[in-house]
C-alpha cells in the first residue's frame, strides 16, 4: 500500500513526504535502509547517520536538503526537506524518490 499526499502541510513547497507500507519486517528494513543510505551518500554526497540506538530513524544532510526516513515493523516514513535552491527541481526531485521507493522496496501484492 502507498499513500502519498504532494500538498500535506504547511511548507508543502519545500517538503517532500512518502509514507510507505513493506513486508520487510524491522530487521530487513534496517538493512533496506542502509542500502538505501549508501546510494544517497554515494550518488549525492549526503551525510547519513542513525539518530537512535534502535536504528529507526536514518537522518541525512546534504547541500540544501535534509530529513529523516523513519521505520517500524510495516512501516517507512520519509520526509525530505529542500532547500531554496532546490525549489525550482523540486518535482524532479519528488519523482525521482518516489520511483526509488517504489523500486527497493516490496510492496504486498494486492489481491
Amino acid at each position: 500500500m502507498f499513500f502519498y499526499d504532494s500538498l500535506a502541510g504547511s511548507s508543502a513547497l519545500s517538503t517532500i513526504q512518502v509514507s510507505r507500507q513493506h513486508p520487510l519486517g524491522l530487521a530487513a528494513a534496517r538493512l533496506a535502509a542502509e542500502a538505501i543510505a549508501q546510494d544517497m551518500s554515494e550518488s549525492y554526497q549526503l551525510d547519513c547517520e542513525w539518530a537512535d540506538e534502535d536504528e529507526t530513524e536514518l537522518r541525512f544532510r546534504g547541500s540544501g536538503v535534509h530529513g529523516t526516513l523513519t521505520l517500524d515493523d510495516d512501516t517507512l516514513e520519509l520526509q525530505v526537506h529542500l532547500g531554496l535552491m532546490l525549489l525550482p527541481v523540486r518535482s524532479v526531485l519528488e519523482q525521482e524518490i518516489l520511483d526509488y521507493v517504489e523500486n527497493r522496496l516490496p510492496c504486498p501484492k494486492r489481491v
